[in-house]
């Protein structure tokens, strides 16, 4: 009886489903796979094809109402079926309104419905019920594109705690972590031209702490065009291989991939003999849809693997943060935030004793500067008489990737020392 009940909720668990989703001005991708699986799918736009961006366009019709995305908005576009909105996120980082006919909408809006449009797209075994976990991953996971994404599990009807967010660096870490140990032996390129500029990913890896901490340095080139804009293929080799001859150098490299329809063009053959000289080198388009999945499988389901080395990217935080307090003669720290924890995901309240006094020492250790600072709390208005109790409630979160905000509520100490219902709140600097 005990065996069927098992192999009744193994079988649930392996029906369930995550989910990577890749956004950036121009395109989106989803890539998709089991619980249990460690090879995701990416959604294609033509059957038996590996068409996998979907243009980040959205449409409203002239004579229904009805929305369309993607390369049908474009088609209905063409065929003057209505009115189109492109560039979606960067007009909703700017809060921009749009018009469409005699409407106007906001850009976010706009943007959420097309992420809500796109993920429909997806089998129907994937249903919402069936979704185990979802990663969003940006090019910045800064505070206005998560200011905006935060709206999405309601939209999507999905538990907020299912929704996450990951920068392309992240991405690219949860990737490898499922890649051959052959190709982590040492540092990994990513040269990224999906945007219509070259952008290089350089992941490497610190073994001498513990546990082992990986990072990714971006290096932006925005003159090194793709498409129309670029310069003859001669050229484009010649400062190709300038630009990754000099970020080689004095460095080894077990793997480079190339992403994006900027690297399909047959244009690099110089720039490509010197990267598969003692490297392994892979072309592709899904890196980072595939690696937002993986990212929601160890959500859903850890693999273990982030015990043996863990990522420490800018949207992580970069200090620890807690409260003293006083137990009769001896201090003790809690600690609120822990180093290394996404900073939106960062939100935690408490409730404390606070006796004969109105401060609450705080401390913050800097992990990159190896020192901790101290700060003191101050709730004006609090009474501090003698053998006054009063019963706190403390919560933290961060504003920002370097902002934390404390909010404190006087919530009083039983009917003798009743709730004044004064709130405090405070602002610090990670930096």
């Amino acid at each position: 009886m005990i065996s069927e009940i098992k192999d009744v909720f193994e079988k649930i668990n392996k029906d369930r489903y995550v989910v990577g989703f890749d956004l950036n001005n121009k395109f989106a991708q989803v890539s998709y796979c089991r619980i249990d699986s460690t090879e995701p799918d990416t959604l294609s736009q033509v059957a038996g094809e590996e068409e996998f961006n979907i243009p980040a366009v959205i449409l409203k019709k002239h004579t229904s109402n009805q929305w369309v995305i993607g390369r049908n908005a474009e088609e209905a576009f063409q065929a003057k079926e209505g009115y189109i909105v492109s560039d979606l996120l960067k007009k909703a980082l700017r809060a921009e309104t749009v018009r469409m006919g005699n409407e106007e909408y906001k850009a976010e809006d706009l943007l959420l419905l097309f992420i809500k449009r796109a993920l429909g797209m997806l089998p129907l075994m994937t249903t919402p019920d069936k979704i185990a976990s979802v990663v969003i991953t940006v090019r910045k996971a800064d505070s206005a594109t998560v200011k905006v994404l935060t709206k999405l599990p309601e939209l999507l009807k999905i538990e907020e705690e299912k929704v996450h967010f990951l920068s392309y660096e992240e991405s690219f870490f949860f990737y490898m972590l499922y890649q051959k140990s052959e190709l982590q032996n040492h540092q990994i390129m990513l040269c990224d031209s999906s945007e219509g500029y070259l952008n290089i990913y350089r992941m490497e890896k610190n073994r001498y702490v513990n546990p082992p901490i990986a990072g990714v340095d971006l290096y932006t080139y925005e003159d090194f065009k793709f498409g129309p804009d670029s310069e003859s293929g001669v050229e484009m080799d010649r400062r190709f291989l300038n630009i990754v001859d000099h970020l080689c150098e004095n460095r080894v490299f077990s793997a480079v991939y190339l992403i994006g329809a900027g690297f399909y063009e047959e244009w690099c053959d110089e720039s490509l003999k010197f990267l598969c000289k003692n490297r392994r080198v892979f072309k592709g388009n899904n890196l980072f849809s595939k690696g937002a999945a993986l990212a929601a499988k160890e959500y859903a389901a850890p693999s273990g693997y982030e015990k043996n080395i863990r990522f420490f990217g800018k949207d992580r935080v970069q200090a620890n943060v807690g409260i003293t307090l006083k137990e009769g003669d001896e201090s003790k720290e809690i600690s609120f935030i822990s180093a290394g924890e996404h900073w939106y995901e960062v939100g935690k309240t408490g409730e404390f004793l606070l006796h004969e006094t109105d401060t609450v020492p705080i401390w913050i250790e800097q992990i990159s500067k190896r020192n901790r600072i101290g700060a003191d709390l101050k709730l004006q208005g609090l009474s501090v008489k003698s053998r006054r109790m009063t019963r706190i409630s403390l919560t933290i979160k961060m504003n920002s990737e370097k902002s934390v905000l404390f909010v404190v509520k006087d919530l009083g100490f039983g009917e003798l020392y009743p709730s004044t219902g004064l709130e405090w709140t405070e602002e610090f600097e990670l930096e």
